[in-house]
C-alpha cells in the first residue's frame, strides 16, 4: 500500500488504484506501508477478497458518524449499512437506500473530528457498526482502493479541507436564493402567464419559475411543443418583465429517431454496449440513447447544445433529472453490458463509474450555461464535488407529515459532505398535500438555500394562492421571513463558495462538544447565528426545542433564554438568535454581543462587534440595532446621533459606538 501525506490530508492507495474521478492532492510525503497501519491513533486495515476489496476503521462507544450524503437516515449514521448507487427513488421514506445522491465520505466525532473520503464511483457499502459492533466496514466490487483523511479537530475543519480537494462550491446568483415555483408540469403558455400573475395578485412573490418535461416536443431534447408554447421567446421576455427567471429541464435519454437533429448531432458519442453498438434505453420519449459524460469530446458537444439553448432563449438555468441515470427497466438504469469511453480512450463498464454520470453531465451543462451568462443549474443527482457545478433537491419525495420530517436531516447531511446549496420540493412531490401541511412544509424550508415548491402532476394545486386564507397566510409570511433575511444567507452562500462551510448546519457542527446535538434531527442551524426550529407535526402550536449552550434571543419576543436546555416555544416558526452574533437583514444590521461576520453584497465586508461597537472595514449604509443595549446615543464616526435602545436608523459608518 502507498501512503501520502499532504497538509492535514492523507491519501491511502490500496492495491493499483485508478479512480475515474481524479482530484489534485498536494503530496508533501510518501511511502509504502503494509496493509495495516496506525493514522492518527487509529488502526486502520485493508483487505482484498473474493469480491473486491475490505477496508475497516475502529468504531468508539462514543463515537459519532456523521455524512455520507443523501441518506434517510437521522443525522448519526451510527448503526446503518448504506449503499453508494444513484438510484431513481419515487416515493422514498425513512430508510429507503440508497437514494439519488452519492457521496461515499464521513465524520467522524471522537471529542476530535477526522473524515474519510472513499474515491469510488462503483457500488460501495459502508456498514457502520452493524455487521461489526466495534467498527466500521467499506466493500467496494473493485480490487483497490483510494482512501483520503481529513484532520479536524472541528467539523468545520474537516469539511473545508474535504472541500479544498474535491472543489469548492459554485456561487449561484442572487436571485436563485427567492421563491421558486415548480410543477410537472406548467403549460400552456398563456396559463404560465396567468399563474404568475396570480401569484402577484395576493401578494407572494415569484422569483424563478421552472418548465418540467411537458414543455418539449415530444419529450425531445431542446424542443418546444409548439401547440403548447407556440412563442416560447416571447413568454420569457413577458417573464423576465414581471421579475422571474425561467428554468428549463433536460434529461439525459435523447430520442432514437433518425429524423430528429440533436439524436443525429451526438452519433459517435453515445453510451455503448460491450459489443460498440449503442446502448439503448426506454425513457419519457421512448427509446432512448445516452450522451457518454466521461468522454471529453461528448461533454464539450453537449456544452454548445445547451449554450446555444441557453442563448436563444435567453433562459437563466437548466434543470437536470433522470440523471441517476434512470431507465425504464428492472435496474433502473443502465445494464451492466453498457460501456463508457474515457478521455484517453479507454473503455470502462458502467458498473465502475455509474456513480459520476450526474457529475459529468453536470460540469457539460455548468460549462454550457455560464458561457451565456450568470445562470444556474440544479440536479437530482451526484458525486462527491457536485458543488462545483450545482445545487442538490432531494428528488421525489411526499406529502406527508413523516417525510417533511426526514427531510431536514437527509438535507443537513447533504450539506456536511460539501453541498452547501440544497433543498426539497416544498409541499412534498407525490401526493395530495393539506393546506396546513404545505404552510409548514413553507416555514421549514423557508430558510434552506434552495426554495421551490414542486408538485406532481397526479395531486392537488399547492401553489400558495391556491390556500385557505388562514395558511395563504402562513406561507407569505414564510417567505416575508426569507426575504428579509436574504443579506445573511447570500452571505453564508458567498462564504460557501470560499471555503465549503454549509449553509444550513447541524446542531453539532456549531456545537460538536454538546452530546445532545448528535440526537437532534428537527432543528438547525442558519449559518452560525440563527436556530430554526419549525413545527413539523399535525394540528401542533408549539414545540420543545433545544438550545445548545450559551445565550440565546427569541427572534420574535426577544427573551433571552439559557442552553444547555429545553424550552417550550409557541411561536409560528421558532428562531433563536446566538449572542455573539452578527446578522445582516434587508432592514438592519443586528449586532447581539461581540462577533465577527463577513458581509458580501457586491463586495467583501468585514464586520466586527464589541460589546457595544460596531466596526466596518469599509464604509457602508445601513440601519444597525444592537440587542439588548439601552443607550440613548451613539457616536457613529465622529458625529454623535440619536437611538433608541440601541436602534440607529440607517447611517454611512466606519464605526459606531454606544454612548
Amino acid at each position: 500500500m502507498i501512503v501520502s501525506r499532504g497538509d492535514r490530508v492523507w491519501k491511502l492507495e490500496f492495491g493499483e488504484a485508478k479512480p475515474v474521478v481524479r482530484f489534485e492532492f498536494k503530496e508533501q510525503q510518501r511511502f509504502s506501508s503494509e496493509n495495516k497501519l496506525e493514522i492518527l491513533g487509529e488502526t486502520l486495515e485493508f483487505r482484498a477478497t473474493h469480491e473486491g476489496c475490505v477496508f475497516f476503521k475502529p468504531l468508539g462507544l462514543r463515537e459519532h458518524i456523521l455524512g455520507l450524503g443523501e441518506k434517510a437516515y437521522p443525522i448519526e449514521r451510527k448503526r446503518t449499512r448504506c449503499v453508494m448507487w444513484n438510484t431513481d427513488s419515487y416515493g422514498y421514506g425513512w430508510e429507503s437506500d440508497p437514494l439519488y445522491v452519492s457521496i461515499p465520505f464521513f465524520i467522524s466525532v471522537n471529542k476530535d473530528a477526522k473524515g474519510f473520503f472513499v474515491n469510488s464511483c462503483s457500488k460501495l457499502t459502508f456498514d457502520i457498526g452493524v455487521g461489526e459492533y466495534d467498527r466500521i466496514v467499506v466493500s467496494s466490487p473493485e480490487d483497490w482502493m483510494e482512501v483520503y483523511i481529513f484532520e479536524g479537530p472541528r467539523i468545520s475543519d474537516v469539511v473545508e479541507r474535504f472541500c479544498e480537494l474535491v472543489g469548492k462550491p459554485f456561487l449561484p446568483p442572487k436571485w436563485f436564493f427567492g421563491h421558486q415555483i415548480s410543477r410537472y408540469s406548467y403549460f400552456p403558455q398563456n396559463t404560465v402567464l396567468e399563474l404568475v400573475e396570480e401569484h402577484k395578485k395576493e401578494g407572494i412573490p415569484v422569483d424563478v419559475l421552472y418548465l418540467d418535461i411537458d414543455y418539449m416536443d415530444g419529450y425531445r431534447l431542446f424542443t418546444w411543443d409548439k401547440s403548447r408554447f407556440p412563442d416560447p421567446k416571447s413568454l420569457v421576455q413577458k417573464l423576465h418583465q414581471m421579475g422571474v427567471k425561467v428554468v428549463t429541464i433536460l434529461d439525459p435519454g435523447i430520442k432514437l429517431d433518425q429524423n430528429y437533429e440533436v439524436f443525429k448531432k451526438f452519433l459517435g458519442f453515445y453510451v455503448e454496449n460491450c459489443d460498440s453498438t449503442i446502448y439503448t434505453g426506454r425513457v419519457w420519449p421512448g427509446m432512448c440513447v445516452f450522451p457518454d459524460f466521461f468522454n471529453p469530446k461528448a461533454r464539450e458537444l453537449w456544452s454548445k447544445t445547451v449554450e446555444e439553448w441557453v442563448r436563444e432563449y435567453d433562459l437563466d438555468g437548466v434543470w437536470l433529472d433522470m440523471n441517476e441515470p434512470s431507465v425504464f427497466n428492472e435496474s433502473k438504469s443502465f445494464s451492466e453490458d453498457a460501456v463508457h469511453t474515457l478521455g484517453n480512450g479507454k473503455k470502462v463498464s458502467h458498473v465502475f463509474v455509474h456513480n459520476a454520470y450526474a457529475l459529468y453531465e453536470a460540469m457539460a451543462t455548468f460549462e454550457g450555461v455560464k458561457r451565456v451568462k450568470e445562470g444556474f443549474v440544479l440536479t437530482r443527482s451526484g458525486y462527491a464535488g457536485i458543488q462545483r457545478f450545482a445545487a442538490v433537491w432531494s428528488g421525489d419525495n411526499t406529502s406527508s407529515w413523516e417525510n417533511m420530517r426526514l427531510q431536514l436531516p437527509l438535507l443537513l447531511s447533504l450539506s456536511l459532505s460539501g453541498v452547501p446549496f440544497v433543498g426539497c420540493d416544498v409541499g412534498g412531490f407525490i401526493g395530495r398535500s393539506d393546506p396546513e401541511l404545505v404552510a409548514r412544509f413553507y416555514e421549514m424550508c423557508c430558510l434552506l438555500p434552495l426554495f421551490r415548491n414542486h408538485k406532481d402532476k397526479k395531486a392537488n394545486d399547492q401553489e400558495a394562492y391556491n390556500l385557505p386564507s388562514r395558511y395563504k397566510e402562513m406561507v407569505k409570511r414564510a417567505i416575508s421571513l426569507r426575504l428579509s433575511l436574504l443579506p445573511y444567507i447570500y452571505s453564508l452562500a458567498y462564504q460557501a463558495s470560499k471555503r465549503g462551510h454549509p449553509v444550513i448546519r447541524p446542531l453539532a457542527y456549531e456545537f460538536q462538544d454538546d452530546e445532545n446535538c448528535y440526537q437532534i434531527n428537527d432543528e438547525y442551524m442558519l449559518g452560525p447565528s440563527l436556530l430554526v426550529a419549525p413545527i413539523l407535526e399535525k394540528g401542533a402550536q408549539k414545540r420543545e426545542v433545544y438550545l445548545p449552550r450559551g445565550t440565546w434571543l427569541d427572534w420574535w419576543t426577544e427573551d433571552e433564554q439559557q442552553g444547555e436546555a429545553w424550552v417550550t416555544a409557541t411561536q409560528e416558526l421558532p428562531l433563536f438568535l446566538r449572542k455573539g452574533s452578527i446578522l445582516p437583514t434587508e432592514q438592519k444590521i443586528v449586532v447581539y454581543g461581540s462577533s465577527s461576520f463577513l458581509l458580501y453584497q457586491d463586495k467583501e465586508v468585514e464586520l466586527r462587534s464589541e460589546e457595544n461597537a460596531l466596526y466596518s472595514s469599509q464604509p457602508l449604509e445601513a440601519s444597525v440595532e444592537f440587542k439588548k443595549a439601552n443607550a440613548k446615543r451613539a457616536k457613529v464616526d465622529e458625529n454623535v446621533v440619536g437611538c433608541e435602545n440601541g436602534k440607529i436608523e440607517k447611517v454611512r459608518f466606519t464605526r459606531i459606538i454606544l454612548l
